[in-house]
């Protein structure tokens, strides 16, 4: 993993994007071994079929393809998350998150997933442990012609929130990630909606999907991003989709910061 390549943003919100996060050979590997895997769990968002942590076809591709495996256990770690989140200079991000960071569990998992036993774990409210366990939620996706996603911020659990690419996506046929700023500048996190209306939010940049590019972000409560649709047969937009999560809502405070 190389960060050398690293450009830090805080405006409208707090990001990073790493390029030659990998080798082109590394790249190339991760790339081969998602794309030839058999059996997706699903297909969402109009094109794009996952694989998601917590299922079988995920256990599966972990242990029988050395190139993924390595990358999830070097991703899935307290020291990975500490590492990019200290990216980023507190005196200029916008909001804070409170997060235990001594809690870390490599086997827990997001809220919408499979596993019947984690889902009871969860409504064992006694647990509380569990609930504020920073955890790593992860997905492997190939998308293609007509996959979209409009404008929101990730779920009210995520505190940090990634994307590496596996392929270049010519900026013509879409596939870029677009960064949004709302219009709101409010102090509190339940007065920013998940999903805005569209004149709540301005799009202010696309950031190509670029093979090697890692883009690091904080989920605050106005972290408004969308992925522009892909226009062409035979585009393949073939990324890593990762959140470091609690299984509960993130509580997020506004700095004073307000970082110009």
């Amino acid at each position: 993993m190389n960060f050398n390549n690293l450009k830090i943003n805080y405006k409208p919100w707090t990001y990073a994007v790493v390029d030659n996060f990998l080798s082109k050979k590394e790249i190339s590997a991760l790339k081969k071994e998602i794309t030839n895997f058999k059996s997706f769990d699903d297909k969402v968002m109009v094109n794009r079929n996952r694989i998601n942590k917590g299922s079988d076809n995920f256990n599966n591709i972990i242990q029988h393809s050395k190139n993924i495996k390595k990358l999830y256990n070097q991703i899935n770690s307290l020291k990975f998350y500490q590492k990019v989140y200290n990216f980023f200079d507190p005196l200029k991000i916008q909001w804070t998150p409170k997060v235990d960071f001594k809690k870390y569990s490599k086997n827990f998992f997001g809220e919408q997933k499979f596993s019947l036993k984690e889902k009871i774990i969860k409504k064992l409210s006694f647990l509380n442990i569990i609930s504020s366990t920073l955890n790593l939620d992860i997905d492997f996706s190939v998308s293609k012609k007509g996959y979209y996603r409009s404008p929101h911020r990730d779920r009210d659990t995520r505190v940090l929130s990634f994307l590496l690419y596996l392929n270049t996506v010519n900026k013509k046929y879409g596939g870029s990630l677009e960064i949004h700023q709302s219009n709101k500048n409010k102090k509190l996190q339940d007065d920013y909606s998940r999903f805005p209306e569209k004149n709540q939010i301005k799009k202010i940049k696309k950031i190509q999907a670029k093979a090697g590019r890692l883009i690091v972000f904080f989920s605050s409560p106005d972290s408004y991003h969308a992925a522009e649709k892909i226009k062409k047969d035979k585009i393949k937009r073939v990324f890593i989709y990762g959140s470091f999560s609690l299984n509960k809502k993130v509580l997020w405070k506004r700095s004073n910061n307000d970082y110009k």
